[in-house]
């Protein structure tokens, strides 16, 4: 038993379970199909200074009006939260390289998701997981992901931490391989959907980043997702309303109740999506309920609270409605999540399994409704 024991001590400190390889030659990742910003390619180069345009490449808020944002929405908005990379190739190795601003961990959050990658690969019409980048203890990263595939050319998505930013990525490929674009357009031939809101929608506290709601619903709609979730702060700023209606979508949602409180929900919530829709009035906007937490099964108080913000909520989507503006959808809250309240890690925060379920129930009002 202690052999045994000594032996996969050796196989791990060598680095034998298929870590580095010297074999791959590595790529700059930003010259492939960046996807999940809702803003130009103009927008970063309009960072003077070289470091800060490295490190703006994976971020989510555009740098030309840095100055305009509460500090902890920028700070946040430096996650790179649904931001992917499109490419193919036909190696038959994938490794990765990628370096992350603060290597912090939560309790309650899986270092996978927080600063992980992961990986997939397009099969057809649909994207199956391949592998994770399990994240070291520090800020600097490289994973082998995947070997022994076939040659044959294939078309690959690399999700990006989802409470983490990105200062470098690289993509490593066989030496003798060959990488570049993506060729399939999947699913480059649609308007992006924007998803606004709380730490929910910014990927807490899913296993790996591929599994928050927005990166799901991308991948059973075959639309890109811009995910611009800010844990703790969305809270209908008005910039970022102005933001989103800026960006060339195909739909927005507005899923930021459990940030808000009632009286914030009540005071800004009519203004907020009015002036929203009369921004962009063709877009359809769709407004999500407070999540139905498993403590309102038992508490009262709690049960009350969501009850007085989603009513709130409906009683301003009835408001828009009836003047006049009819783009506008409401999800309720009760079949998001499921009955079982097996849904979250802490009583708000989703597991994967609470993540798939909400996908899956706002892919159908989705997809119906863009229809």
């Amino acid at each position: 038993m202690k052999y045994v024991f000594f032996s996969l001590y050796l196989l791990l400190s060598t680095g034998l379970f298929a870590q580095e390889n010297s074999n791959l030659v590595y790529h700059n990742a930003d010259t492939f199909r960046i996807m999940g910003r809702g803003f130009t390619e103009l927008d970063w180069k309009k960072v003077s200074s070289a470091p800060y345009r490295d490190s703006a490449t994976y971020t989510r808020l555009p740098w030309s009006q840095k100055e305009e944002f509460r500090p902890e929405l920028w700070d946040l908005g430096l996650h790179s939260a649904g931001i992917t990379v499109r490419f193919r190739s036909n190696s038959t190795t994938i490794g990765v390289q990628w370096s992350v601003r603060s290597g912090f961990g939560m309790n309650h959050f899986a270092a996978t998701g927080v600063r992980g990658v992961d990986l997939y690969v397009l099969e057809g019409s649909e994207w199956r997981y391949a592998a994770t980048g399990i994240p070291a203890s520090g800020k600097v990263n490289e994973k082998v992901l995947i070997t022994e595939m076939n040659n044959t050319e294939k078309e690959f998505m690399l999700h990006l931490p989802l409470y983490d930013g990105v200062v470098k990525l690289a993509i490593g490929i066989d030496s003798t391989a060959k990488i570049d674009a993506p060729a399939n357009p999947l699913p480059l031939s649609e308007k992006p959907i924007v998803c606004y809101g709380t730490s929910i929608t910014q990927g807490g506290c899913a296993s790996r980043p591929g599994m928050a709601y927005p990166a799901i619903i991308s991948r059973i709609l075959q639309r890109e997702v811009i995910n611009l979730g800010f844990s703790g702060n969305g809270r209908m700023d008005v910039l970022i309303g102005e933001m989103m209606t800026q960006i060339d979508a195909g739909a927005y949602i507005v899923d930021c109740l459990p940030n808000c409180t009632y009286e914030m929900i009540k005071d800004l919530g009519y203004d907020f999506l009015k002036n929203m829709v009369m921004a962009s009035p063709n877009i359809p906007l769709f407004m999500v309920e407070h999540v139905i937490t498993p403590a309102a099964t038992f508490s009262k108080a709690e049960a009350e609270r969501i009850q007085k913000k989603n009513q709130t909520w409906r009683s301003i989507h009835e408001r828009l409605c009836n003047e006049g503006m009819n783009n506008i959808f409401y999800i309720p809250a009760q079949a998001l999540l499921g009955e079982d309240s097996e849904a979250t890690v802490d009583g708000i925060h989703l597991t994967d399994l609470g993540f798939l379920r909400m996908a899956k129930e706002l892919s159908k009002v989705l997809a119906s409704a863009l229809e």
